[in-house]
């Protein structure tokens, strides 16, 4: 799961054109819950229009993936009573379209009515649509309400840096604010709580807990938690917000290996998690689902 970076172009993406699909964004829209179940609900948004403006070339190497959690599925069983499920959602970093996340859930809303006769027949349908969607390979996994995948973790392993006593710098993000401290190298984990960027089209809070997982010259944690808390006025997509960290933390501290995990609070009944790496992550790699999720 590399990070493969081009130039968008204005081929047919699901139904429209990238110019269109990009002033038709049905997240600004009110739009009736669907009756019936609808594909056409999806909308994709080509990751080379975030890359492009953050100047990422093929110098930077990226691996990862983005993990969702949907909380609302339910479909019909054969005899029409009613299903509720959690699905897990996986897309590849280097896919050519990421999906915006109310035209998911108006999706999976679509799915209310339908019949399906086992939960593997639901996932089959999900990774089908989805992966026509986001044009690359999309795993799905459907989990009962009873699976342990729905238990929550409060302890995380790292530095939480969040009661370092800073003075905030920029309202918008600043990668200048980013240094290292001395020459010491360290293979440390840092965590902080108070993320938080704002949706690019409703304006609407997006909150996360941040996870940097770096080998090399220590970094400047006061400068880190500044940085971080920079992005309080930020207007951009979860997976755009994270590879500008990654860009940044890279390109400024200059780290032999660096992994950045973006637990993102779930907004419309989906939860976002981002991960991105200089080195290849496996999907079996997640982390376990945080309590404020």
């Amino acid at each position: 799961m590399l990070a493969v970076f081009g130039c968008c172009d204005t081929e047919p993406v699901y139904g429209f054109r990238v110019n269109a699909i990009m002033s038709s964004n049905p997240l600004g829209e009110s739009i009736p819950n669907p009756n019936k179940y609808d594909p056409g609900l999806l909308f994709p948004i080509p990751r080379c229009s975030a890359r492009s403006l953050l100047n990422i070339d093929k110098k930077l190497t990226m691996y990862g993936f983005d993990h969702w959690r949907a909380y609302e599925l339910s479909w019909l069983d054969s005899k029409g009573k009613p299903t509720v499920a959690l699905a897990e959602i996986f897309f590849d970093v280097d896919s050519e379209n990421i999906i915006e996340s109310k035209s998911l859930k108006l999706y999976l809303n679509s799915l209310n009515q339908e019949h399906f006769p086992d939960s593997e027949s639901v996932a089959e349908a999900v990774t089908t649509d989805l992966s026509v969607a986001s044009k690359s390979e999309v795993r799905t996994v459907v989990h009962g309400l009873a699976s342990k995948n729905q238990l929550t973790e409060s302890h995380r392993n790292g530095k939480l840096i969040d009661s370092l006593d800073i003075e905030i710098s920029s309202v918008t993000p600043d990668e200048m604010l980013l240094s290292n401290e001395d020459d010491l190298v360290c293979d440390e984990t840092l965590l902080t709580d108070l993320f938080r960027s704002n949706c690019p089209v409703t304006g609407a809070p997006d909150w996360a807990s941040v996870l940097i997982r770096y080998t090399g010259t220590k970094i400047a944690e006061p400068q880190l938690l500044n940085y971080l808390c920079s992005f309080r006025h930020h207007q951009g997509y979860h997976e755009e917000c994270a590879e500008r960290i990654f860009r940044d933390i890279k390109q400024r501290c200059d780290p032999k290996e660096l992994t950045l995990v973006m637990n993102y609070l779930r907004r419309g009944g989906i939860e976002i998690n981002v991960y991105r790496s200089s080195k290849p992550l496996s999907m079996s790699e997640i982390q376990p689902r945080l309590i404020r999720q």
